[in-house]
């Protein structure tokens, strides 16, 4: 009999719904499952009711394997706290944090991991594994395979984020300044969501501006990447953009190169690249589109041209549903490759 593990999701938004359709679409194995959320109460999902339980040091004392939705600071992580408290307590089972916040990713003792593209990291976790960025998971699994022929030398990405990478009231605002829109009204908004209308804009601002210029969200990508990448000597130049799109993150990439690699080569090594998928027909209007990639767990990759300007250089367009391989899906594919490498 296969093993099975006693499973806690903790968190309940947008991407703690999605882990638990995640779990149960994979059939991942087990033998049970727990919500944690700050405050205890029922929650639907899916039309299944879920009774949330508060989240404690304690709480989490027989778990073996813990999905945190994000959100938790560092010093103020109930994972990290269970993980110390199995130092001093007798008994305990053995417990894996699986964490898809920003907290632990760039600790130094902590992997960063795309099972697709540094699954090896896994094996020096302490108990805590980090998932990275959404926009960040969709660029490595592209950029992958293209690295490992020809080492990336630089990267150019500007993405088109959708508002449910935000929060599920952004995706209400959409919604809402689009019925506005459509009424002859103008669109109403919450200033604590977006400072301008969503609606009819794309915005240069996604988290908080740093003293540089670049935002937050730009420096993940960057710091991100080379790190689940091993290879800090990448450049790269990330602008990243709010649009008024429902769900799914699409990414211009240009890429340069330090060896050749040509356009044919570029569509070989996707077409069997892992967690990839080719759309790349664009004389028939084959491209990715979020619309399609919404709901679904590759990360599609199209519009595969040469740039001309540099003496190797590619261009891509990259999509991928944010909310599944942009955070639960890549949890639970965590998880998935430790136990098929034995250390789960």
């Amino acid at each position: 009999m296969s093993k099975s593990y006693h499973v806690a999701v903790v968190g309940i938004g947008a991407v703690g719904s999605e882990m638990i359709r995640v779990l149960k679409q994979r059939d991942f194995p087990c033998a049970s499952l727990r919500i944690f959320a700050r405050s205890a109460r029922p929650e639907v999902v899916d039309g299944v009711t879920y009774q949330v339980e508060q989240i404690t040091e304690e709480a989490l004392d027989q778990v073996d394997v813990a999905f945190f939705a994000g959100g938790e600071k560092a010093e103020d992580h109930f994972g990290m706290r269970a993980l110390e408290r199995r130092k001093h307590v007798p008994g305990l089972s053995k417990l894996v944090v699986i964490d898809n916040g920003n907290a632990f990713r760039m600790f130094p003792n902590v992997p960063l991991v795309v099972p697709e593209v540094n699954p090896e990291d896994l094996r020096w976790h302490p108990g805590l594994i980090a998932s990275p960025n959404c926009s960040t998971i969709q660029l490595v699994v592209a950029l992958k395979p293209l690295h490992d022929f020809a080492r990336i030398k630089r990267v150019v990405v500007a993405t088109y984020q959708a508002v449910s990478g935000k929060s599920a009231q952004a995706r209400e605002e959409l919604l809402s300044q689009t019925k506005d829109a459509a009424a002859g009204r103008e669109p109403q908004i919450d200033p604590g969501i977006f400072p301008y209308p969503i609606y009819g804009n794309c915005l240069p601002h996604i988290d908080v501006f740093l003293p540089d210029g670049y935002t937050k969200e730009e420096w993940k990508m960057i710091l991100e990447t080379r790190k689940i990448m091993g290879d800090d000597t990448i450049q790269m130049s990330p602008t990243t953009v709010r649009v008024p799109v429902d769900n799914s993150h699409a990414e211009s990439v240009n890429v340069e190169f330090y060896n050749p690699i040509s356009v044919e080569d570029a569509r070989r090594l996707l077409a069997v690249a892992p967690g990839v998928v080719l759309q790349d027909d664009p004389v028939n209007a084959v491209y990715p589109l979020q619309s399609a990639a919404s709901g679904q767990d590759p990360v599609f990759v199209g519009r595969i041209r040469a740039d001309r300007s540099v003496a190797y250089g590619l261009n891509l367009w990259v999509v991928a549903d944010n909310l599944r391989k942009g955070a639960a899906l890549n949890t639970v594919q965590i998880a998935e490759k430790m136990m098929e490498m034995g250390l789960l």
